[in-house]
């Protein structure tokens, strides 16, 4: 997965749940509307997280978070992204896509 972000904790994007936010990088649109444009027009200039070390932050935090939004750019243009949902899943999390 190209995670080019990661939110540890957000009380807004998971209403009535304590969550964190990964963005991916890459859109095949391109919104003039679009709050995240530098996920876009950008991708290969982004620091990209690691998604192992995103999974084990996650893991730690077991009966702290909640869920999971994944965000972009656009997620379902990762050719991994089923893969990674059901590690999310395996930990016990909501997920928000």
């Amino acid at each position: 997965m190209k995670i080019c972000g990661f939110q540890k904790m957000t009380m807004l994007d998971y209403p009535g749940k304590v969550a964190c936010t990964v963005f991916t990088g890459g859109c095949n649109f391109r919104c003039p509307f679009c709050h995240n444009a530098l996920l876009v027009t950008e991708v290969d200039e982004c620091v990209l997280w690691d998604e192992n070390e995103i999974i084990e932050y996650l893991y730690k935090r077991k009966g702290i978070i909640d869920g999971v939004c994944i965000t972009g750019g656009e997620p379902l243009l990762q050719k991994d992204i089923a893969q990674f949902c059901q590690k999310l899943r395996e930990l016990g999390l909501l997920i928000k896509l």
